[in-house]
């Protein structure tokens, strides 16, 4: 069948999509700057002077607990020679340093001194203020946006907001692991191989057979805006046979604050454009992606927990851990084969399943909308094999 023929809203984006350097750069400016970007949890930012880091495509940011119980987010580059200031996640005393030349700032993003002032001829303190950008707070997880224009945060998340609030999320705290409150994974696959491959579970019964023996997929309910969604599907009560599995099933208890309905289940969370969530009923992970190149993505994830967890909870985790371990190495093997098969001159685009794919297709549909880059790739591959179908 020649691909032209079939309607654009059921097929993918062309393979060309995931390899096009011009979209590429369109892709930092008008997604990922213009997109409400996860950065931590409030749990992090109770204090004065407490604050962590993030880059919102191409800006480094940081978010700050002022002295006036303020939350700021603003640009995380010294204004004299573009150090980045802070690094992670942390507490600061009074000011933000500089490390390169000890330019120093408020909490609130002012210049608070310059070393050796008076050789700054033109030196104008206002004009030398860190850039604020927009902080927004849902279910207890803390968003930034650079972009002035972009809808709240509210109206973006729709039902999601109050599905996090319902489950308590404000209520945990970041799991630190050997200090670290975050890790980081580097994939060599454009963003949205891994990002397709993550909003939809067509894969799920062919490869990832742990996953299907501990959770009932076909169970899945949930809930969607355009550019949200959250489900949630039960976990099976058949005790699997393989023991790692079989001991953790063994396990599964809901934390304290999370809501009855919530027992026997696991959720997801899918936040546009790169912010996902497993909510396990004895912890949460966070997973952000951040394209780092065109062949290059960085995975960011953040554990939270019970401010109380016991070790039956620590035990569950730590199981689920291993299991996703091995799921991700399995994601990791078929986004992979994916990459390279994009770059193939024969292949064009494939037709999406309407039922267990249509995540898919709301996100591409999205990418479609603010990418006008896509259609002049889209009408270039359609001409490409039409021409090679005659």
């Amino acid at each position: 069948m020649d691909p032209s023929k079939t309607p654009t809203a059921t097929r993918s984006l062309p393979g060309v999509a995931y390899t096009d350097p011009v979209l590429y750069e369109q892709e930092l400016k008008d997604v990922f700057e213009r997109a409400w970007i996860l950065v931590g949890h409030v749990s992090e930012l109770s204090e004065p002077g407490q604050y962590v880091t993030a880059n919102v495509g191409r800006e480094p940011v940081v978010v700050v607990r002022g002295h006036d119980g303020e939350l700021r987010a603003m640009s995380n580059v010294c204004r004299h020679r573009a150090s980045l200031i802070l690094e992670g996640t942390g507490q600061t005393r009074s000011v933000m340093r500089c490390p390169y030349h000890a330019w120093t700032y408020e909490l609130d993003g002012r210049l608070a001194a310059a070393p050796s002032g008076q050789g700054f001829a033109c030196l104008d303190r206002d004009q030398v203020a860190l850039p604020q950008f927009r902080v927004g707070i849902a279910g207890g997880l803390v968003f930034c946006c650079t972009d002035p224009d972009q809808m709240s945060l509210e109206d973006m998340l729709g039902p999601v907001a109050p599905y996090l609030d319902w489950l308590n999320i404000g209520g945990l705290t970041v799991h630190r692991n050997d200090g670290a409150a975050r890790w980081t994974e580097d994939f060599e696959e454009n963003w949205k191989i891994l990002a397709d491959n993550y909003l939809e579970d067509y894969h799920v019964p062919v490869a990832h057979p742990a996953l299907v023996r501990i959770v009932e997929v076909k169970g899945t309910i949930g809930d969607n805006n355009d550019w949200c969604e959250w489900s949630r599907a039960p976990y099976r009560t058949r005790p699997s046979r393989d023991p790692r599995e079989r001991e953790y099933q063994s396990l599964i208890r809901r934390m304290p604050g999370m809501p009855e309905e919530f027992e026997g289940w696991m959720g997801h969370v899918c936040i546009w454009p790169t912010t996902f969530m497993e909510i396990y009923p004895h912890h949460v992970d966070t997973w952000q992606l951040e394209p780092t190149g065109l062949f290059s993505t960085r995975a960011t994830t953040m554990t939270l927990v019970h401010p109380d967890e016991d070790a039956q909870a620590r035990r569950a985790r730590a199981l689920m851990r291993e299991l996703n371990v091995d799921i991700m190495g399995e994601d990791v093997d078929i986004t992979t084969r994916v990459q390279r098969g994009v770059q193939a001159p024969s292949y064009h685009s494939g037709i999406l399943n309407d039922e267990q794919e249509f995540s898919v297709i709301r996100f591409q549909r999205r990418l479609r909308e603010l990418l006008p880059r896509i259609t002049e790739l889209e009408a270039t591959a359609t001409g490409a094999s039409s021409v090679a179908s005659s």
